[in-house]
């Protein structure tokens, strides 16, 4: 098993675009938890992992998959918890839609293009 959860918290983090500071200060740490975190130098506590995870909108799961399996994370509503999201197929900002499902591997889809994707399903027999 080889869990690389402090590139998934620097991903989120520089996706979402979420200084280390900023992180430290909501999780009350110290920039430096962070970069060791960030740096594979060392592992948040486990008492830190669902607050990192409600922090980033994500799941447990996602931040403690090792990439055997795809983990789909949470869907977000709303400005504040989706800075900086677009979807992947559309291009259309989160502030454009109702809602973004952010998937593993930077993709993202928007409720509009799931709708498409449906109807597009729906119509070939």
């Amino acid at each position: 098993m080889n869990i690389k959860i402090g590139a998934k918290i620097k991903e989120l983090r520089k996706r979402q675009s979420i200084t280390q500071e900023q992180l430290a200060g909501a999780l009350g740490l110290t920039n430096q938890a962070i970069s060791r975190w960030e740096s594979e130098s060392g592992y948040p506590d486990i008492e830190y992992i669902i607050p990192i995870a409600n922090f980033f909108k994500v799941t447990a799961n996602y931040l403690l998959d090792d990439g055997g399996h795809a983990n789909w994370l949470k869907i977000g509503m709303g400005c504040d918890e989706n800075k900086g999201l677009y979807c992947s197929f559309c291009g259309k900002d989160h502030t454009q839609v109702k809602k973004t499902v952010v998937a593993p591997n930077n993709i993202n889809i928007c409720n509009e293009c799931v709708l498409l994707c449906v109807d597009t399903m729906m119509s070939v027999q």
